[in-house]
């Protein structure tokens, strides 16, 4: 009768670890979300500003990247999206009408990344399919000052 409760245990001890995992996976994307979501937006509000000369598109899309990193004094810049396994890199791609016209023409910015964490993992090698989860991208589009 004592050993019962040891067995229950031992059954159900990799259930829980599993959705502890995936508890901790979820914040992680979610946080991740928040991150390229914001870069999205830092982007484009860098861009419409009314100033002469504008932001050219590289320097909008260094904005949205360097949004995901931090900014040493010096030596290597590190990413500021939280992964458990692989790499974490953001790419931006913007796309600047030619030509600009102020509060007629709209600046539109796209950040994407990969997440990989262990659930996301997991469930790709179930379903056979590769990050089912992974791939998130933000946009964000506002008109020219």
């Amino acid at each position: 009768m004592r050993g019962v409760s040891a067995v229950e245990f031992a059954i159900l001890l990799p259930l829980l670890l599993v959705i502890f995992a995936g508890i901790v996976d979820f914040g992680l994307m979610l946080y991740n979300k928040a991150m390229i979501t914001n870069a999205a937006r830092e982007a484009v509000r860098a861009g419409i500003m009314a100033r002469e000369p504008r932001a050219t598109k590289a320097k909008i899309e260094e904005i949205a990247t360097d949004y995901c990193y931090t900014r040493p004094a010096s030596g290597p810049r590190t990413p500021l999206t939280i992964t458990l396994i692989g790499s974490s890199v953001c790419t931006a791609t913007a796309t600047v009408p030619n030509p600009i016209a102020s509060l007629v023409s709209e600046l539109t910015v796209t950040v994407s990344y990969t997440y990989q964490g262990p659930v996301v993992s997991l469930m790709a090698l179930i379903t056979g399919s590769p990050l089912v989860l992974g791939p998130m991208a933000s946009t964000a589009t506002m008109k020219y000052e």
